[in-house]
């Protein structure tokens, strides 16, 4: 008896993911080069993509259902807010690559795009965000929305 509720407690424990919610602002941040500006989107990405295997996971997520529902439900919240705060940290950087000059931003921005496992909606309603926010120029707007709706 005491093996099996060992084994429930291991589970009910292990059930519950709780991606990594990064920290949208840090103070070091101005005073990164673009190089390493760079780098931290791509390990703000990296937090965004494991979050969203969190949610995807139809595996773990059946499991957390049939053995402790509110796990799955948690699992859920906790991967949207790392989701959130992975988008707010990474428009975050951008903001200050551009005012650095940085030379590799376009890329970055498609980088973003096309890696992005968001559906065309979702991309052009992030796009209009970032345009309306001041984020995107009319001009490196279009041709973002452009390279959406042509599926590159």
């Amino acid at each position: 008896m005491k093996i099996l509720s060992s084994l429930i407690v291991f589970l009910l424990i292990f059930s519950c993911a709780s991606p990594k919610v990064v920290e949208i602002k840090n103070p070091l941040d101005e005073k990164k080069s673009c190089d390493e500006l760079e780098n931290s989107v791509a390990e703000t990405q990296k937090f965004k993509r494991d979050a969203l295997y969190e949610k995807d996971n139809t595996g773990g997520n059946m499991a957390r259902m049939l053995i402790f529902w509110p796990a799955m439900a948690t699992t859920f919240h906790n991967a949207d807010k790392a989701v959130k705060a992975a988008n707010d940290r990474t428009y975050h950087l951008i903001k200050i690559m551009k005012s650095k000059n940085c030379k590799n931003i376009d890329l970055v921005n498609s980088e973003i795009l096309r890696n992005s496992t968001e559906t065309v909606a979702g991309q052009l309603s992030l796009l209009r965000d970032m345009y309306k926010a001041g984020d995107l120029t009319r001009e490196e707007y279009s041709k973002a929305k452009r390279k959406v709706l042509e599926g590159e």
